[in-house]
């Protein structure tokens, strides 16, 4: 009897130990791109939250080897925000999860190729970041459907009002040229909504 009930500790301690390291990615995937952003912000004094956008950091032929810092970001976060909604995936292999985290991996895919290819790539550079918004507005939208058969309503009403919230940004008179806000705004929400997230379901 004892090799049955050793066996399963293992399994369960095992299996603590992998959610730790899965809650740590996510919460990684949230916040590695900021270190990134303020370092390329505070190595261009030319920026100006209210004239310019966050890609402007990114192009290379207006800011040089600044503007690797800024791609790399974007990339390293893109590809951990990727990692952790496959692993959910793998996970959790059922509808309350991949509704959801599945998209996750994509969107997560997608703010890498924002990196890939900077704004001075062309359109291809727009339509990734379009692409980017529009999916983390609907992957919190996705998640708050799927949020009572998890048993996280509350995160789930955030999600609700965060995927509302982040398009309405968009959609606003704002007094600036720039779109560098809206961007810090909406993304600051994706970072609330994937820590929490991560920490309610990993």
């Amino acid at each position: 009897m004892r090799r049955p009930l050793l066996w399963s500790r293992i399994k369960s301690e095992a299996g603590g130990n992998g959610a730790t390291k899965l809650r740590f990615l996510g919460v990684l995937g949230a916040v590695s791109a900021y270190p990134f952003i303020i370092a390329s912000i505070a190595l261009s004094p030319w920026f100006n939250f209210c004239e310019n956008a966050l890609s402007d950091l990114g192009n290379v032929a207006l800011n040089g080897s600044v503007a690797v810092v800024y791609n790399a970001g974007m990339v390293a976060s893109g590809l951990i925000v990727a990692a952790f909604g496959t692993a959910l995936s793998i996970k959790h292999p059922s509808w309350k999860y991949l509704v959801w985290s599945l998209p996750l991996a994509v969107a997560g895919f997608d703010l890498a190729l924002i990196g890939v290819f900077p704004e001075d790539a062309g359109a291809v550079h727009g339509q990734v970041s379009v692409v980017f918004f529009a999916s983390i507005a609907a992957v919190t939208l996705l998640y708050s459907y799927a949020s009572w058969p998890l048993g996280t309503p509350r995160v789930g009403a955030a999600s609700l009002a965060l995927g509302i919230a982040s398009p309405l940004v968009w959609f606003f008179d704002w007094p600036w040229r720039g779109v560098a806000i809206q961007e810090t705004i909406t993304s600051a929400f994706a970072a609330v909504w994937l820590v929490m997230v991560s920490l309610s379901n990993a």
